[in-house]
């Protein structure tokens, strides 16, 4: 067959060596186009064909394997800044971070793939410095509890002395809960806004009852006779003290004001007054008030009586009283005159 037709074969021996040859051909171009495919590589080593890129703003800055390794880059730092009060779909990145496909080409370097940790870590140690990579903005809703104090009221009554005072309703401190909105960036706080506030439990109020009733000169004398005080409060230097701020003001004979004008028994029985004793309008009459003690003895707040004349001793022989019209109420020496006697109306 091949002698009697030898141009035929030739020609089919051609055809079959330019096939085979097209074929040798078409197998070496697709593996080199399979050997020059760019691609990224893992820590690991592997190949990555189709890498994805992290954005931050415009800048790619790290290359990951796949969509979802990129999206947990995002939450990572997100998570990073967030507390367990994070208003989570209130939280912001700044520059937008974006998760985008990886263009690839032939003839570059191949990227490197970066671990989810690794990407995170990076951003967090940048933004604790003066240059950092984003700011994530949080907003959290924080709650505390306060105390919130009592209030402390006062009730006359007649059945108590001037200057004595009875807890009858002790104060409780109540409760409140106050919710503030705080939002910060990459954790330090920017701003702090209370934006309710909650009663949990009332207060209860402190009642005291506050004496109104006056005590005599004699009940007075009673009471330090026994070695108590004749006040439920204060002290003879508090009498001094309080007779001390008239100085200064008028002399008038017959008159009982501090402000307007009083006389040596008036000035003495209006400053008792204020600490709830009675003291008769008389210097004479003053000398059997309270307590006898010598001048030796004496201690601020016990009266000074002389001839016609009564003093409110202050320490340090010295007195203040009213003294004369041209003089007013002043400090002056308690031995100035004789002494007849010396009472101690409280102690």
């Amino acid at each position: 067959m091949n002698e009697k037709h030898p141009v035929k074969f030739k020609r089919k021996m051609e055809i079959a060596v330019i096939g085979l040859a097209i074929v040798v051909i078409v197998l070496g171009v697709c593996s080199f186009l399979q050997f020059t495919i760019p691609y990224a590589i893992a820590e690991d080593g592997e190949k990555v064909e189709e890498p994805w890129v992290v954005k931050i703003g415009d800048k790619e800055t790290f290359v990951v394997a796949s969509q979802e390794e990129g999206n947990a880059i995002i939450e990572g730092i997100k998570n990073s800044y967030n507390t367990e009060n994070t208003q989570e779909e209130e939280t912001t990145i700044s520059p937008e971070v974006t998760v985008t496909e990886k263009e690839l080409k032939r003839g570059d370097p191949s990227p490197k793939i970066i671990e989810t940790e690794d990407a995170v870590n990076q951003v967090i140690t940048a933004n604790e410095g003066s240059d950092p990579m984003v700011t994530v903005t949080t907003t959290e809703k924080v709650s505390k509890s306060e105390a919130i104090d009592y209030k402390t009221q006062y009730k006359e009554t007649s059945k108590l002395y001037i200057g004595e005072e009875k807890v009858v309703t002790k104060g409780k401190k109540g409760k409140k809960t106050i919710v503030s909105e705080v939002v910060k960036e990459n954790g330090k706080t920017v701003s702090k806004e209370e934006i309710s506030e909650t009663v949990d439990k009332e207060p209860t109020t402190k009642v005291i009852q506050k004496g109104t009733k006056t005590m005599t000169a004699s009940k007075a004398s009673a009471v330090v006779s026994r070695g108590g005080t004749a006040m439920g409060r204060g002290s003879g230097q508090d009498v001094v003290n309080y007779a001390l701020q008239f100085v200064g003001n008028p002399y008038v004979y017959g008159g009982s004001s501090l402000t307007n004008g009083t006389d040596c028994s008036g000035f003495t029985m209006s400053v008792y007054a204020k600490f709830g004793i009675s003291l008769p309008h008389s210097s004479s009459a003053q000398r059997s008030c309270g307590k006898g003690v010598s001048y030796s003895e004496a201690k601020p707040g016990d009266i000074i009586c002389y001839a016609g004349h009564v003093a409110i001793y202050i320490g340090n022989g010295k007195i203040v009283h009213a003294s004369t019209p041209s003089t007013g109420i002043k400090v002056g020496s308690a031995t100035y005159k004789k002494i007849i006697t010396v009472r101690r109306i409280i102690e």
